[in-house]
């Protein structure tokens, strides 16, 4: 007979590990390790104690029982520290070895038992980590390290309360349903750096041309030009540029690090070669191309292409990509400095390509450099990005990175 004065109401995490089983058993011990050290090292960051959990292990993950009092902080700092160890582990990894978990939230009833815990909590929390929405957002969002679900009842009580640092946007609502198994809820599910709701990857945007440097370039170079960084970077928008603006959506497949990561040193390379003028890029959330054109349009990124001699490419994010992509962790391709928020148009955010923190309008220009080639592909490196004048491409950094005084760091 069970105690019944073991029973509880706790907090519950349940976690599994992608494609456990596809691996061989040196790889699997190898994950075991990677996700022991990651959990136990984000939760001492985000101010748990893992070493209290009570566990109920598997293979490809584990459930977890927590004392009450530690929702926040396992809602949204330990998540946020987990993804942050997640992805120091797979920056170098080929994609079918990285470590990506889903992760599962609730509140509810536990009774220890013989081979670990009883009653509907750890049934419900289970449920929702292995439920088909959350399976098809990690497959959805190839470079994501997480897909985080909560419960009604934990989104209700802590997000929606505005208790933590995630925003009720954050998430996006499903249903969860196993007939089969008379389970049905409703659960919130939530990708770092990404929404399920809405593709983070779904941006638009917008290109103006700055003609002062040179005047006879023609509209038409640069729309090529950006056909030709999409080809490049293997992108292929819903609706192409035209010659007078260079409004382009893109299709929910484009993810937001191929976009300013991988897509940007394109760019950057495609103007050079095509001798275009200098242009500005404003990248909006969705397909929200006005939104797209006024960022382009910033007077904060003329001014800079128009007195700096060596700034080519302002880019300009709105808020929300700003968010997700640059302080999102899961697509963090360049570092958080190298945008300044501007100060004219609330919600906005300037980078300058070649400079590792964007220079002000009125400072002096330094000598141009070159865009080196990116290094040819191989098993053990990562995704291309640009940071400045330098291209990185999974640990390697070829090139310069400037300072925002021009000088080289």
């Amino acid at each position: 007979m069970p105690d019944h004065n073991e029973f509880s109401r706790v907090l519950l995490l349940a976690v599994d590990a992608w494609r456990y089983s596809d691996r061989d058993a040196r790889q699997q011990f190898d994950l075991q390790e990677a996700l022991s050290s990651a959990v136990d090292a984000a939760g001492t960051a985000a101010g748990l104690d893992p070493a209290t959990w009570r566990i109920q292990e598997a293979g490809d993950g584990f459930l977890a029982v927590i004392a009450d009092g530690a929702e926040l902080t396992l809602i949204d700092p330990f998540v946020r520290e987990l993804d942050n160890r997640l992805e120091l582990f797979n920056r170098d990894r080929r994609p079918e070895a990285r470590l990506r978990l889903r992760l599962a939230i609730h509140h509810g009833g536990a009774l220890p038992a013989a081979y670990g815990f009883a009653s509907d909590g750890p049934i419900h929390v289970c449920r929702l980590r292995d439920a088909k929405p959350v399976r098809e957002a990690l497959t959805d969002h190839p470079e994501a390290n997480l897909v985080q679900v909560v419960s009604e009842a934990i989104f209700d009580g802590s997000v929606r309360q505005g208790l933590t640092t995630l925003r009720v946007h954050d998430f996006a609502r499903v249903q969860v349903e196993e007939t089969d198994k008379r389970f049905r809820s409703g659960a919130w599910i939530r990708v770092p750096g990404h929404s399920p709701a809405r593709p983070a990857d779904q941006a638009a945007f917008a290109i103006r041309v700055e003609r002062g440097r040179i005047p006879e370039a023609s509209d038409s170079s640069v729309a090529q030009a950006v056909c030709a960084s999409f080809d490049a970077a293997g992108i292929s928008p819903t609706e192409g540029p035209d010659d007078t603006e260079g409004v382009v959506t893109l299709s929910p497949r484009v993810t937001g690090g191929l976009l300013l990561g991988v897509w940007l040193h394109h760019l950057q390379q495609a103007l050079a070669i095509g001798d275009c003028p200098k242009v500005s890029v404003g990248i909006a959330f969705g397909h929200n191309t006005d939104e797209a054109r006024k960022l382009a349009s910033e007077e904060a990124a003329m001014a800079v292409l128009g007195r700096v001699a060596d700034a080519n490419i302002a880019v300009v994010l709105s808020d929300e990509v700003h968010r997700r992509f640059v302080q999102g962790t899961s697509a963090r391709l360049v570092m958080p400095d190298s945008y300044r928020k501007i100060d004219t148009h609330p919600g906005s955010w300037l980078r300058v390509l070649g400079y590792s923190i964007p220079p002000d309008a009125g400072q002096p220009a330094s000598a141009t450099s070159p865009v080196p080639p990116a290094p040819a592909a191989g098993p053990f490196h990562g995704p291309v990005s640009n940071i400045g004048s330098a291209v990185i491409h999974g640990s390697y950094i070829n090139g310069t990175v400037y300072n925002g005084d021009g000088s080289p760091r």
